[in-house]
């Protein structure tokens, strides 16, 4: 409970900032609007008096929010030039643009709070005008709820440079070469050569039979030949000499 108690006096003190109460008040702008104009044409199609009622006041409320928010923001531009102009000079170059685009936007906001008021105290139901009125405020606040959300991106571009706008590097991605692609060849077999060649007939013997080798002799099948026994020289018989 204590915890509770603290953070909602946090929470009042920071309303009494200027810069974050225009933070606080730029999305629920075009939140309110574009939620308003939802539910207008709910109720034109369900025909409900009481569904078009709130769906105009959500819409007067969400547009005539742009009055506060223009005051908070133009106080808290000072500040926010100390603190950027040094160390982000483009950052400051750019929440001044959207500033003065933001006050260029203002009949849009106050032309739809007119409309708003003036269907209200008409009728969407009550005669043509009024119906017409109501589909100008519709179509208005479609336009100004887009006007408003452009507006809103831009400033988060000045606060945040690494959105999609700019190249993070967390965004590059690992290049991945793709190997080339190899084609390939049906294999066909090839057809078999099945002609039958001749053997060459052999030439004549035209050596003398002397020149031949003697044909080696033929074994009996089955026997294992005897071992060759070497020859001893036999001695020659000597004469002996006369004396």
């Amino acid at each position: 409970m204590s915890d509770f108690i603290i953070q909602i006096g946090k929470l009042i003190t920071a309303f009494g900032d200027a810069e974050y109460r225009y933070l606080l008040l730029e999305p629920l702008i075009f939140y309110g609007i574009l939620i308003g104009v939802v539910m207008l044409g709910v109720g034109f199609f369900m025909k409900a008096p009481k569904l078009q009622f709130a769906a105009l006041i959500t819409v007067g409320i969400s547009a005539f929010a742009h009055v506060p928010y223009k005051e908070a923001r133009l106080s808290a531009a000072p500040r926010i030039e100390q603190v950027y102009k040094i160390s982000s000079p483009a950052r400051m170059k750019g929440f001044n643009e959207n500033t003065q685009s933001w006050l260029e936007t203002v009949w849009q906001f106050r032309l739809l709070v007119l409309l708003a008021a003036v269907t209200l105290m008409i009728g969407i139901n009550r005669n043509r005008f009024g119906f017409g009125l109501g589909v100008a405020t519709c179509l208005l606040g479609l336009i100004v709820a887009k006007n408003a959300m452009w507006l809103h991106y831009q400033d988060a571009i000045a606060y945040h440079p690494n959105l999609k706008k700019h190249e993070a590097p967390i965004d590059r991605q690992p290049r991945v070469e793709t190997p080339p692609a190899v084609t390939q060849y049906p294999w066909t077999p090839e057809t078999a050569n099945t002609a039958y060649v001749a053997p060459a007939a052999s030439a004549p013997a035209t050596l003398p039979l002397s020149t031949r080798l003697p044909a080696a002799p033929s074994m009996p099948v089955g026997r294992i030949p005897p071992p060759e026994v070497p020859v001893r020289p036999q001695a020659r018989p000597v004469t002996p000499l006369p004396r």
